[in-house]
């Protein structure tokens, strides 16, 4: 392979990892505590006000972040964390603009498909034998579609596989997800606790989720999204 040939599959390799803010939100630790700045100041009118279950994508220096906070984010990417059984989650439908979640297996958040940030303890119905697992941790996965259980997996797995269908990068063409593949895994229902009142089900049925046009959530002055 010529020169040519190898910084074109170097600069494909460098698009395909994943974008540095989703290694600070991995790295994250203090989702779900109360904020320091806010947790007093919004009172208690709900049972999560004051409670650190957003991230800002835009800045470098981001952490864990509560609604209070979102004023001082006006016109960044803000993606909201969801918690079960003390492991986050992110929608889907929050990614689209900024991460390909392609490949990484989904679980339904009140309806909506979402993935978990990074792989969970095996135990249970996860230590079982399945036909289809998580080419890093091993944990059964429902969907024959998808290689990984989590993005952190994935994040893992693309610098583990030389396979350059198996990417971070959004396409700007619009929607890559594929058509909608069936497991025959058992259905697992998983009522778990979560803060935000989330009820979570390994879907039977579901799609190999890319990306999709549409215009990105931001947040206005008043910390609210637009869009």
């Amino acid at each position: 392979m010529g020169m040519g040939g190898l910084k074109k599959m170097a600069l494909l390799d460098a698009q395909r990892r994943p974008p540095a803010w989703l290694r600070r939100l991995r790295e994250t630790k203090k989702f779900f505590e109360p904020c320091s700045l806010h947790a007093g100041a919004l009172g208690r009118s709900t049972r999560s006000a004051g409670s650190c279950n957003y991230f800002c994508t835009s800045c470098d220096d981001g952490g864990a972040l509560c609604s209070g906070c979102l004023a001082d984010h006006a016109g960044h990417e803000i993606i909201q964390i969801r918690r079960s059984s003390s492991h986050c989650l992110v929608k889907v439908a929050d990614l689209r603009r900024l991460l390909n979640v392609s490949y990484v297996q989904t679980y339904m958040i009140n309806g909506e498909p979402g993935v978990f940030l990074d792989k969970r303890a095996l135990s249970g119905k996860a230590k079982k034998p399945a036909a289809n697992k998580c080419t890093e941790c091993n944990r059964g996965l429902n969907d024959a579609d998808c290689l990984f259980c989590s993005l952190g997996c994935k994040a893992n797995g693309i610098e583990d596989l030389l396979d350059f269908n198996i990417t971070f990068d959004v396409d700007p063409r619009g929607d890559s997800s594929g058509e909608e593949s069936e497991s025959e895994s058992e259905t697992e229902t998983e009522t778990e606790s979560s803060d935000d009142d989330d009820t979570f089900l390994l879907p039977t049925k579901s799609r190999k989720l890319g990306t999709s046009p549409g215009s990105p959530r931001q947040v206005t002055a008043r910390g609210r999204r637009s869009g």
